[in-house]
């Protein structure tokens, strides 16, 4: 790799295309897409003309039957008997979007067909993650008769258990990995587990619950339960924001089904927007059409916000809110949670980085301080594992001896798999292969520590810490800037996990119209046939002297609202001068 002088003194690197002329070719003549867009569909292993056009254009009809989920009949069969003989089920949510939002909409659901529904979100310094026996021991006091899960329970084997000994049943909803055991519930529904035949495997928790209302609805629509009944029947479209918010989110694969809820959720969030969110988004000053940027940035974790730091209730109250004046209280609760979270994340950072840079020659980063707050941990890990390019653990005190934390991986290694090879000093851990939490007794803090480094040791590939490189996908000339590519490039689009922001070097471009704009930002022009083509550089105002002349450049684009529509904007990843 030959590293080249640029403004960001990055190493630009071409990535060695799988995609063969031919195929690229028959591509563009048959759906009609730019060289560009047919190259990277090719790259991200989209070959087969159904694939891309579901990839680009998808619909309802590509989404699988919700009944191939293993043990999805017995879950419907389950809340149709609580339904018929008059049963309390209460809906068991996560703290974060994806369990609060899924909550929501298993719980309005549930209400609005007769079912005697609550629901309940554990708060997290009170109450810990997922089902724990003293949250179990008080909803039996409620009287509750069946728990349905969302977004937790795939590794609740000891608290099964304590739920049937209680005299209570309980069905799971969940898109988390499974242990070693699985917990002997009523009915399991979790596309990761080994007999799920169900297709797509990259469902967040709220899409999982989703399909179990789908599966709901069909059954009791095929029975008649409308017309028998005074129940009129819940449009389950209006909940795909909610989906498309969740997945957005969890940052779960954006590919497959996952492509057509997001799509057809913002549909939802920018034409019917639920009272909650448009106070949210008032509360905010946030204005014009609602994106993916707009979730992942503005709306998410604010939501997340109440969760950290707060009662959870506060998120599902706003997103259950049936009018704007009902909505606005928690949304400016929202605001001011996220304020402060801000604050503490700030101070944390600080502290964690210079740990962090101490532990550079060890093979992960592990961080520790008892007086951190629990409710920001996974947030530093994600900074700290993505500025130092290890895998990351932080952690702190929860309760009494109880340590508690998250662990984040660079993509593609299953820092999970570690923590189970751990198991024999932890007391809980779970998650995602790239994301995971744990819990620990204080006592087994240093022989952790050990045994994860060296666990560790020689099985992931990393960067080395300074070296920064540039992988770019495709080239093209700046002639080759049209509103065909630009069209063809937000059909790319929601970018996330499976399906990053395209990488594309430009060739020769001269910069026009070079403003500053915010702190310490860059925005200029590229034009082409008298169109033009807006770039903008992030905290990059010190270029603004040397942007005279010719350049080739690197960018990713990026969907922004303009007048209410979805536009393109390039992203600068990094330029050089050209002679």
């Amino acid at each position: 790799m030959t590293k080249l002088p640029s403004f960001r003194d990055l190493s630009w690197q071409d990535l060695e295309s799988p995609s063969s002329t031919f195929l690229v070719n028959h591509i563009r003549k048959e759906l009609g897409l730019s060289k560009v867009v047919a190259e990277l569909l090719t790259i991200r292993q989209l070959e087969k003309l159904e694939e891309i056009e579901a990839f680009l254009y998808p619909r309802f009809e590509h989404c699988s039957d919700p009944f191939l989920m293993a043990d999805m009949q017995i879950a419907v069969e389950r809340i149709l008997k609580a339904l018929n003989h008059g049963e309390t089920l209460v809906v068991y949510g996560d703290y974060d979007v994806d369990g609060t939002a899924g909550a929501v909409i298993l719980y309005r659901y549930l209400k609005r067909i007769g079912l005697k529904a609550h629901y309940f979100i554990p708060e997290r310094l009170k109450d810990g993650y997922g089902l724990t026996e003293p949250t179990l021991v008080e909803l039996k006091s409620r009287k509750t008769d069946l728990i349905l899960t969302v977004d937790n329970g795939a590794t609740a084997v000891e608290e099964a258990l304590i739920i049937r000994e209680l005299g209570m049943e309980l069905l799971i909803t969940d898109h988390h990995l499974l242990g070693e055991e699985i917990p002997n519930a009523t009915a399991m529904i979790n596309p990761q587990q080994p007999n799920c035949k169900y297709p797509f495997k990259g469902l967040c928790g709220t899409g999982v619950a989703y399909k179990l209302l789908q599966a709901l609805d069909q059954t009791l629509t095929e029975k008649g339960y409308w017309q028998e009944t005074s129940y009129i029947r819940p449009d389950l479209k209006r909940d795909l924001d909610l989906v498309c918010l969740a997945t957005i989110a969890d940052r779960v694969p954006l590919t497959g089904e996952n492509r057509f809820f997001v799509q057809a959720g913002l549909e939802v969030l920018n034409d019917h927007p639920r009272p909650g969110l448009q106070a949210l988004m008032r509360a905010s000053h946030q204005r014009g059409r609602i994106t993916p940027t707009t979730i992942s940035f503005k709306i998410a974790p604010k939501i997340n916000a109440v969760g950290r730091l707060s009662d959870p209730r506060i998120g599902v109250r706003l997103l259950l809110s049936h009018s704007l004046n009902e909505a606005k209280p928690y949304a400016d609760k929202l605001l001011q949670l996220n304020s402060e979270r801000q604050m503490i994340e700030r101070e944390i950072f600080h502290s964690a980085l210079r740990q962090a840079s101490e532990q550079t020659h060890l093979n992960a980063i592990i961080l520790f301080d008892e007086n951190w707050h629990p409710g920001v941990m996974g947030n530093i890990a994600t900074k700290i594992s993505r500025q130092f390019q290890k895998t990351t653990l932080a952690l702190t005190r929860n309760q009494g001896e109880l340590l508690g934390g998250s662990a984040r991986s660079l993509d593609g290694f299953d820092v999970r798999s570690v923590l189970a090879n751990c198991s024999d000093v932890l007391e809980r851990f779970g998650g995602h292969q790239a994301a995971a939490g744990l819990s620990l007794m204080a006592k087994n803090m240093e022989a952790f520590r050990e045994q994860f480094q060296y666990l560790m040791g020689g099985k992931e590939f990393e960067k080395q810490f300074g070296e920064n490189f540039l992988e770019i996908e495709t080239w093209i000339n700046e002639e080759d800037l049209s509103p065909q590519l630009a069209g063809d490039l937000i059909r790319l689009a929601p970018f996330g996990p499976n399906n990053p922001e395209p990488v594309i070097g430009i060739r020769k471009v001269k910069p026009h119209s070079i403003s500053l704009f915010g702190n310490n930002h860059l925005k200029f022009n590229l034009i082409n046939d008298d169109q033009k083509y807006e770039v903008v550089a992030w905290d990059s105002s010190d270029w603004y002297p040397n942007l005279g002349g010719y350049f080739d450049m690197v960018v990713s684009p990026q969907i922004i609202s303009r007048f209410n529509q979805n536009a393109l904007q390039f992203r600068v990843l990094d330029l050089r001068p050209v002679a």
